[in-house]
């Protein structure tokens, strides 16, 4: 009977250890999957694209924020970020048009709030446009995370001093 108490508490703590060793992340980066299964098209004079947004998005996420984890099972963060791309590119200028909306969700599962950002970057639609919009999407989350640092509801948030949020929580944002 000792020995399985032993093996009980053992587990336990180890869940524990593992639950704070991945709450390191400051962010959570959740991107719906739709906006791979249901491609943007954009059009460069005579030849267009289908862009497969999410993909792009994530990788750019990845070194834009780099104290940030995707929102999965078993990875932990202090917020989550719900990031939703839009994407126009006007060939008669070469002007690629980006914004991203996101909504930042807290501890309990409600929105903090919700920002927007948009920039633009001048150039090609190619075949390689994931450089192009792999470029903008790192400008547009770059201006993000500084809206974030100084948004006051995310500032009031933070200093609760609320626990990390595991990432089960965005299987409710699919």
């Amino acid at each position: 009977m000792k020995k399985i108490k032993f093996y009980i508490f053992l587990i336990f703590a180890f869940n524990i250890i593992c639950a704070h060793a991945n709450s390191g992340n400051d962010y959570l980066i959740y991107v719906s999957s739709s906006f791979d299964k249901h491609p943007t098209y954009l059009k460069s004079y005579s030849i267009g694209y289908w862009i497969p947004q999410a993909s792009i998005l994530k990788n750019s996420s990845k070194s834009v924020f780099t104290s940030s984890a995707s929102c999965e099972k078993d990875h932990y963060g202090r917020l989550i970020l719900s990031l939703e791309p839009h994407l126009f590119y006007n060939p008669l200028m070469k002007i690629l048009y980006g914004g991203i909306s996101t909504k930042v969700y807290g501890y309990n599962g409600k929105i903090i709030t919700t920002i927007k950002s948009e920039d633009e970057v001048p150039g090609y639609l190619t075949i390689l446009h994931e450089k192009l919009i792999d470029q903008l999407y790192k400008k547009i989350l770059t201006k993000l995370q500084n809206q974030i640092s100084s948004n006051e509801a995310v500032n009031l948030y933070l200093t609760q001093k609320n626990g990390p949020i595991e990432g089960t929580f965005c299987l409710m944002l699919n």
